[in-house]
């Protein structure tokens, strides 16, 4: 090559390393979008095998072919390197916790154990191996940390053994007879869970925008058992609560527009509107808790900054629909077109990014507790509906 820069000139040498190093930021780039859609999990189980393979190959050439032994012992350098990558990136994501003091143990063993595969071979092609096991000691010792690593890093990602669909009840007890009980006090609609179809088709968007993203959040908590979770059975109330208050406020609309003086709908009066107000905002501050709980018990800081993202906007919008509630409620009994229009557009804003950040947390939640590195709480198991 540098018989080929004294004829070309300067120039040359100059183009050469331009196109030298866009080829190698384009490939990292390549690598990294494979990376970001391979498992990390995935990579370590055929790394494992990849070097395992290579390494027994390295043994028996040794032997006989040195040459092409040396050859195989770089293939195992360059797997190595990439699983050092891949770790690295798992410690970098990950908070304080045990499985992160595990990792870093595993990562320096197997730094250590390829850097002594690099002087066996070396020792071993020159003839200058004291002992003659040494070299396969060596490949073997990259093969188990590597192994190690793979193993408490598929540990880890394990999800959690699911919970008994249903628990027998115990035996009861002989007892003197006792007076029946009394019967359940009634409760109100949106405190049960109604009948829900999500394979229904969506309410329309622009015709009623309040019921479509209450229509959708209901769809994302009707994935979950809802026995055990007090965050889908928040997050399903608020739904509900909504999509009473969509209809309230169309037919307050309505009445008013045609100069009625008694609002005739689900609420009775306008104080039925703050107080769904303000059990709506009384939810949000549940769900803002389970989810606050969750990350802190989360080591994933991907994850958990993906949950701080989806929970951060539901303490502002609740303080907006509280205002949003009171605003409404100053113009009882009037009628102000213009008023009543631009109300009633913020109040729907509101109600779709306020859902919407309910349904993103749930989601988020969700991941965020595969990893918890406690198991969660006897009201926050997301068992999915099979």
């Amino acid at each position: 090559s540098c018989g080929f820069f004294a004829v070309f000139g300067e120039s040359a040498k100059e183009n050469f390393d331009l196109v030298k190093e866009q080829w190698v930021t384009e490939a990292v780039r390549l690598r990294t979008d494979v990376d970001k859609c391979v498992k990390p999990t995935d990579f370590l189980v055929e790394s494992e095998k990849k070097v395992k393979e290579e390494g027994d190959a390295a043994k028996a050439l040794m032997k006989t072919s040195p040459k092409e032994a040396v050859v195989k012992v770089a293939m195992v350098q360059k797997i190595t390197n990439r699983v050092l990558e891949v770790t690295d990136a798992e410690l970098e994501n990950l908070g304080e916790c045990e499985y992160r003091v595990k990792l870093v143990d595993h990562r320096a063993n197997l730094q250590k154990a390829i850097k002594h595969a690099g002087q066996a071979t070396n020792e071993h092609i020159k003839g200058q191996a004291k002992d003659p096991e040494a070299f396969n000691q060596s490949i073997t010792e990259v093969h188990m940390n590597i192994n190690r690593i793979k193993d408490e890093m598929v540990g880890f990602y394990l999800p959690l053994p699911p919970l008994p669909e249903e628990i027998p009840p115990p035996i009861p007890e002989e007892e003197e007879e006792k007076p029946p009980a009394r019967p359940p006090v009634p409760v109100d609609s949106d405190d049960e869970e109604d009948a829900f179809d999500a394979t229904a088709p969506a309410p329309d968007p622009v015709e009623a925008p309040i019921e479509h993203a209450a229509f959708k959040l209901r769809q994302e908590t009707a994935k979950y058992i809802e026995e055990d979770n007090d965050m889908i059975t928040a997050a399903r109330k608020i739904a509900q609560k909504f999509q009473q208050m969509a209809k309230y406020t169309k037919g307050r609309r309505e009445l008013l527009e045609l100069g009625a003086t008694e609002e005739k709908s689900e609420f009775s009066s306008m104080t039925d509107m703050i107080k769904t107000c303000k059990e709506i905002i009384a939810l949000t501050k549940n769900i803002q808790k389970h989810a606050s709980m969750i990350s802190k018990n989360c080591p994933d800081k991907r994850l958990v900054m993906s949950l701080a993202n989806s929970m951060e906007p539901i303490g502002m919008l609740s303080q907006q629909l509280n205002i949003i509630a009171s605003v409404k409620a100053s113009a009882t009994g009037k009628y102000n077109e213009a008023a009543e229009v631009e109300a009633d557009e913020m109040l729907t804003i509101n109600a779709q990014n306020l859902m919407k950040s309910v349904r993103d947390t749930v989601r988020a939640s969700e991941a965020c507790s595969v990893k918890m590195m406690v198991a969660p709480g006897a009201n926050l198991q997301f068992k999915r509906k099979r």
